[in-house]
């Protein structure tokens, strides 16, 4: 491999063995993959100072490689610098550390940096990876002041100012402020580009995709290419396997559920092999079998995922929500209810207005399912409601869908003897959603619902012709579930 910045930024900062090393090891390795196999191989295999074995520790955990960590802390190599990555590990891996064991991890691996440049390498790494699991970090500035200060003071230490605009974005992005994230993430982006730090920026585009796949669905694709050619080259296998996350949810919100769940499964199997946790991912993918109405698939994801989640504040309410889900495409019903008031519980001790948006979503398709249907119009309008200044296309298609369909089933007599050649706005609202965000999957989806408006109005051949288009797309590998959805609509019609 060609020198990386990601290594030799320490350089000037470490001692010559340390340094000499990693030079060693760079020049040996074919990848930056390779090169952190093989300074874990050398820290395990050979006495180490705690620098070394801090770097060896870092880069895997960097890299999101906890099969190297864990060697690491098999072989008794883990210096009190590295201690608070492998709790943040613990964390990740669903056993949230207790915020003060953390700290004292913490304050002992100050202790023990050498220099400055160290101490800003160490703590803001750790910092944007566990914000999340602790908002009470939010009222602890004192450190993250004084590594500020000395940031944007010290020409030495400018590269960090990434770290420091990545958890800016990520205040905003749990604000809902997209526009303002955006910028921030792009500022980082130059920064990692003028550093030489390729990790960092194959990370940001994978990450900069992810805020703009709403926006910009082929800007968006073009970056995640651009992300995957530099992982490739790295061997970066863990943002190998998130682009499949971001491709997923791309294709999930384009309709195209199949493609959508491939994609997950493929990053499952990454995350797999890297020895991380998978429980929550599969309750995304049970999300995806939800949205189809798969009976069989989604109960048994999301529930497993829900048991081995329940430590992690914010990923429980939304198991718990799928679970519901589920539980309703099941037609238990009174069982959904127990699941929806336990997430509605866990999505308020959350405190993310995100996971009560997600649970109103699902309270619509169970009133919608008990026909308590204006009941259900008010949830889909407060869901729609709550994402009008930042649209979120995946929640648009599940309150237009069932709008729609609700507004089928509620036509009358009456006006089912009129030629309507829709069931109104809200139908109307959905054609023209589809058309206007690029939506195959959910044009088609608007297409089976029309065909259901014709079959209650005994237009029997037209429903038959609509469906031979619906068919049609169903050949696609990306939207085969669209026959099962048909035949489950309008079984007494030939679809075939």
């Amino acid at each position: 491999m060609r020198p990386l910045g990601t290594i030799t930024m320490c350089f000037p900062h470490v001692d010559e063995e340390t340094r000499s090393v990693l030079q060693s090891l760079m020049e040996e390795a074919q990848n930056f993959g390779d090169f952190t196999v093989r300074l874990v191989d050398r820290v395990c295999a050979e006495p180490s100072s705690p620098l070394l074995e801090y770097f060896a520790y870092f880069f895997p955990f960097y890299i999101v490689d906890f099969t190297l960590t864990d060697k690491l802390e098999a072989a008794g190599k883990v210096p009190d610098l590295a201690e608070p990555f492998r709790l943040a590990i613990r964390n990740s891996r669903g056993d949230l550390v207790p915020l003060n064991e953390m700290n004292q991890a913490v304050a002992k691996a100050l202790e023990s940096a050498p220099n400055d440049w160290i101490t800003s390498h160490f703590y803001l790494e750790w910092r944007v990876t566990v914000v999340g699991a602790y908002p009470e970090l939010d009222i602890d500035v004192k450190t993250i002041e004084t590594i500020t200060e000395s940031v944007y003071n010290n020409k030495d230490l400018e590269y960090f100012r990434v770290y420091l605009l990545r958890l800016n974005a990520e205040r905003f992005v749990s604000e809902g402020k997209i526009r303002e994230a955006l910028d921030l993430r792009n500022q980082a982006l130059l920064l990692a580009r003028k550093h030489d730090e390729q990790v960092m920026v194959s990370y940001l585009l994978n990450t900069i995709a992810l805020l703009i796949k709403h926006s910009d669905v082929n800007q968006s694709i073009e970056l995640l290419l651009s992300a995957r050619e530099m992982s490739e080259r790295l061997g970066y296998r863990y943002n190998m396997g998130f682009i499949h996350h971001n491709l997923a949810h791309i294709m999930g919100l384009r309709g195209e559920t199949n493609a959508a769940i491939d994609h997950h499964i493929e990053y499952r199997d990454v995350t797999t092999s890297l020895g991380l946790p998978t429980a929550h991912l599969n309750t995304v993918i049970a999300f995806y079998y939800n949205q189809i109405g798969d009976g069989e698939k989604a109960p048994e994801l999301a529930t497993g995922a829900t048991e081995k989640t329940a430590s992690i504040r914010l990923a429980s309410p939304f198991n718990q929500i799928q679970v519901a889900y589920a539980l309703i495409n099941l037609g238990r019903l009174e069982d959904a209810k127990d699941a929806l008031a336990t997430a509605h519980d866990l999505a308020i001790k959350s405190g993310t207005s995100e996971n009560l948006m997600h649970h109103r979503a699902v309270e619509g398709i169970l009133d919608k399912a008990e026909r308590r249907y204006d009941a259900a119009i008010d949830c889909f309008k407060d869901v729609l409601k709550f994402i009008e200044d930042d649209p979120i296309p995946l929640y648009q298609n599940i309150c237009l869908l069932n709008l729609s369909e609700i507004e089928i089933d509620k036509l009358t007599g009456e006006s089912l003897k009129k030629e309507l050649d829709s069931s109104g706005p809200w139908m109307k609202r959905l054609f023209e959603h589809a058309a206007k965000n690029d939506l195959p999957g959910i044009a088609a989806r608007a297409l089976l619902l029309k065909a259901k408006l014709r079959h209650r109005q005994r237009r029997l051949d037209e429903a038959r012709e609509i469906l031979k288009e619906v068919m049609k797309k169903a050949e696609s590998p990306s939207m085969r579930y669209l026959h099962d959805l048909a035949i489950t609509m309008m079984p007494d019609l030939i679809v075939g």
